[in-house]
Formats: structure tokens, C-alpha cells, sequence
């Protein structure tokens, strides 16, 4: 009876080392409303994405939206814990080799004065076992793309105010 305990126990071990956790979802302030006109914040979000080295793949002014190509995303070694995305946790002989990132930003005039700012973030991690490849693995977004483009917005709409 003992040999079949110690049989199930390690069965069990094993089976929960190659376990993974799903990503969570986290509450991400992803759209922000500005009093500023509807050309100013275009050029606000494409300046932001030049200042983040992160290149636009499609930019159209006459609907507002702005596609950066897709970017590595940095992660801190062997932990897989960003600050921009939520990839789950592995288990048993996972890894992930890289995080990559793709944003939309959708600007609305809302009226004369009032600008929408709609922000898309979208993460997927490459999975790996050993030195074969698996797929790809989605990722939640944590906001923090989303929190630097609002912030970066609203500071740069403050600095416009300044040199008037």
C-alpha cells in the first residue's frame, strides 16, 4: 500500500512541475479623453512612438489610427515577468525566448476641442521546450504601454500650453 502512495505521489509531482497558470486579466485604462484638437494628438502619439524607438507601421491622419510594427518586449531573465504583459506562468521545461508587442491607437475628435485616444496593446510570447518550438503563447496586457502613452500625452499637452 505504501509503494502505491509513493507511486501516485510522484505521479502527481510530475504531472503538476509541467503544469502552466493562464495569464491574468488585469483592469487597464486603455482610453483617455484630452482637451486638445484632433491634429495635435496624432502628432503626439507618433512623436511618442519615435521617442520609443518603436516604429510605425501605418499611420493614417484622416481616421486616426496608428499601427506600430510589432516590438520585442524587454522581460526580466528567467523570472517571465514583465511590466507590460502577463504571459502566465510556465511549468516543468517551458520557456518563453522572447515577448513581442503590437500597438493601435485610435484618435477620435470628439468636437472641436475634444479628442478620444483609444490604445490596442496586444502581447503573444514564443514558447519553447528544450530547443524545439512550441507556438506562440497569448499574453494579457498590464498597462503599462497604455499608462505611458496617456501620461506621455497628457504631459506634452501641458508643455504645449506652456510654450503659448
Amino acid at each position: 500500500m505504501t509503494m502505491k502512495r509513493l507511486l501516485m505521489a510522484a505521479v502527481v509531482l510530475s504531472l503538476t512541475g509541467c503544469a502552466t497558470v493562464p495569464p491574468l486579466i488585469h483592469d487597464v485604462q486603455s482610453r483617455s479623453t484630452f482637451n486638445a484638437e484632433y491634429v495635435v494628438l496624432v502628432e503626439s502619439v507618433k512623436e511618442f512612438f519615435v521617442k520609443e524607438n518603436i516604429p510605425v507601421k501605418t499611420a493614417d491622419d484622416n481616421t486616426g489610427m496608428i499601427e506600430a510594427d510589432e516590438t520585442k518586449v524587454p522581460y526580466e531573465g528567467f523570472q517571465y515577468r514583465s511590466d507590460y504583459c502577463d504571459c502566465g506562468t510556465l511549468g516543468g521545461l517551458y520557456v518563453y525566448h522572447e515577448i513581442l508587442g503590437m500597438f493601435k491607437v485610435y484618435i477620435k475628435e470628439e468636437d472641436e476641442n475634444t479628442t478620444s485616444v483609444d490604445i490596442d496593446a496586444a502581447y503573444r510570447a514564443s514558447l519553447w521546450r528544450y530547443r524545439t518550438f512550441i507556438g506562440w503563447a497569448a499574453c494579457q496586457s498590464r498597462g503599462y504601454m497604455e499608462n505611458k502613452l496617456i501620461t506621455y500625452l497628457h504631459d506634452s499637452l501641458k508643455e504645449n500650453k506652456k510654450d503659448k
